[in-house]
């Protein structure tokens, strides 16, 4: 049996074929070629699974088909990755394209761009932020809190993903690793137009009052926020 290393010819697609043709195609062959049966084939069983995952997570960059196709990495921050990019951007290789990313670009996934008459493919990457992370659609922040704050609550403005204000209000009596869930400011699931939260996990600043003179001054700023 022939072995090849391109995850459609394994999975007996098509590039441009969609997730549910390649789902469709490795539940049949997986199928066919399952240990377990008399067709049953364990090694060329094991190759199908693979293919299908590398398809699945798109981690399998697409053959290049042209011999002056280049493929370069582009890094998108949370912002880009949440709103999509459409303009001149920066590849990693040192030079500028033009090109258009879809709203929930992920890590791994690749884009076919043409830019002066040359094809080019791009696998997108992320770029660290100092205050935002991502776990799958969702985007995580944690938020330092001061602790009056967090025992009598009041509202706060803090950055959101995109880079806009955003007034958030902290209840009374919230305590360390308390977290508030923000619907709909994550990161877009282009499969079923949804879109991913913005998950905010409290660190609240607790005070060291080991003399006499620190509760004092404590003291006196919970009175002055009680004025507030």
């Amino acid at each position: 049996m022939r072995m090849s290393s391109n995850p459609w010819d394994i999975l007996g697609v098509t590039q441009s074929a969609s997730i549910d043709e390649v789902k469709e195609s490795y539940k049949r062959l997986a199928f066919r070629y399952h240990p377990d049966r008399a067709t049953g084939n364990e090694e060329y069983f094991k190759l199908i699974h693979s293919a299908y995952e590398q398809l699945r997570k798109r981690t399998h960059v697409p053959v290049l088909t042209k011999p002056d196709t280049k493929l370069v990495n582009l890094k998108l921050s949370i912002k880009q990755q949440i709103e999509g990019v459409s303009d001149i951007i920066d590849t990693d290789e040192g030079f500028a394209l033009v090109a258009k990313i879809p709203a929930g670009a992920k890590l791994g996934e690749k884009f076919k761009v043409k830019h002066n008459g040359k094809d080019y493919i791009i696998n997108i990457k992320e770029l660290s932020h100092k205050l935002f992370t991502r776990h799958g659609l969702n985007v995580i922040l944690y938020l330092d809190v001061d602790i009056i704050t967090a025992m009598t609550g009041g509202k706060i403005v803090i950055q959101s993903p995109v880079e806009e204000e955003l007034e958030l209000w902290i209840p009374a009596g919230s305590k360390n690793k308390n977290f508030i869930v923000l619907e709909g400011m994550g990161l877009l699931d282009r499969k079923t137009r949804r879109r991913g939260n913005l998950h905010i996990f409290l660190k609240v600043d607790i005070p060291v009052l080991n003399t006499p003179e620190d509760i004092a001054k404590f003291i006196v700023r919970l009175k002055n926020n009680d004025r507030d």
